[in-house]
């Protein structure tokens, strides 16, 4: 086995279900890593764009440093994240909260189509907020499908640096690694 880069995971999540009873929840793939590769997390729900602010914020101070992966667990459509059904927070937007803060951070949209389209409002997205990568999906992804790639391109991360070099390694590996998954998921990684 080469080097490991071990990157902590800040996961916020959203609700899957307007209805309470039902409990989708990402919360056992962080577990999964956390038992079986050492990952360490930080969990929080979020029913609100305040909520999601504030602990966005949180993630970028400086005691929160090792938690290189933002993992955003939410419904979404191309160019944004959706927080209820009134509510949503584009990248452009992101990118405003985020502000060049993190230096070498990775954000990972667990979340249906939000990097479909065009790549040059994806790459702003990078040039605002100072991100070193985004990964994501660019279709309408099957819940239980997309959760697995998020587990395993998650686990392949910590693997790689978050130099262009590492991140091109990293997107190769998590391809190689899932190639019908992520072809079928329209699984992109983007990087400058």
């Amino acid at each position: 086995m080469g080097r490991i880069y071990p990157k902590r995971v800040f996961c916020i999540e959203g609700n899957w279900e307007e209805k309470l009873s039902r409990t989708a929840t990402v919360k056992p793939v962080l577990e999964l890593l956390r038992i079986n590769a050492d990952v360490k997390y930080i969990y929080r729900d979020c029913s609100t764009r305040a909520e999601m602010e504030y602990l966005v914020e949180k993630w970028q101070q400086k005691g929160y440093a090792e938690y290189e992966i933002l993992y955003l667990a939410f419904h979404g459509r191309p160019g944004e994240l959706i927080i209820d059904s009134r509510t949503t927070v584009s990248l452009e937007e992101l990118g405003d909260i985020i502000a060049l803060r993190p230096r070498q951070r990775v954000v990972y949209f667990g979340a249906c189509s939000v990097l479909q389209g065009n790549v040059r409002p994806i790459k702003a997205f990078l040039r605002k907020s100072g991100v070193k990568a985004v990964c994501g999906y660019t279709t309408d992804a099957d819940w239980m499908k997309s959760t697995a790639l998020d587990l395993i391109a998650i686990n392949e991360l910590q693997k790689f640096s978050t130099t262009r070099h590492g991140l091109e390694t990293a997107e190769s590996s998590i391809r190689a690694n899932t190639r019908a998954l992520s072809g079928q998921l329209g699984f992109r990684m983007v990087y400058l």
